[in-house]
């Protein structure tokens, strides 16, 4: 091979290496940790909110409270919102769960402190414990954004 032919190989080498590189450092940074859809914090099971929009697309949320201000910006209301049982980690409909609003935050940046149960008794415990109360009708989050 004569020189110049080697040059010009070396040349489209080198661009095609140069172009590569942002692919190849998005790819070694990846994150595989799943993250909350509205500030990207990651998601501890117990706190993990699960809300399905009016299109049937599913939002994972590191709180009630970023759960909450979503919902506040989307134009119709959610087809079905889940949160998580603190005692269990077991997902249970919004609908269902016992709500307490105690000194104990959940999650620093929104400074979230309602706390989902699946049991009475385990959402009475934590308020005797936490300082907390049982939210009642009115106060319970998700109502107002559900069809």
């Amino acid at each position: 091979m004569s020189a110049n032919v080697l040059r010009r190989c070396a040349a489209v080498a080198g661009v095609a290496l140069l172009l590569a590189l942002p692919f190849v450092g998005k790819w070694a940074r990846r994150d595989t940790e799943a993250r909350c859809d509205l500030d990207g914090a990651a998601l501890v099971t117990n706190y993990r909110v699960r809300v399905e929009d009016a299109a049937g697309k599913s939002h994972d949320f590191c709180c009630i409270r970023c759960a909450e201000l979503w919902l506040e910006r989307q134009t119709g209301p959610a087809r079905a919102v889940r949160v998580r049982d603190e005692r269990s980690g077991a997902e249970i409909e919004a609908d269902a769960a016992h709500y307490v609003r105690s000194l104990v935050i959940t999650t620093p940046t929104t400074g979230n402190r309602i706390h989902a149960f699946r049991d009475s008794a385990d959402a009475q415990r934590h308020a005797e414990t936490c300082r907390g109360t049982i939210l009642l009708a009115g106060e319970r989050p998700f109502v107002a954004r559900r069809e």
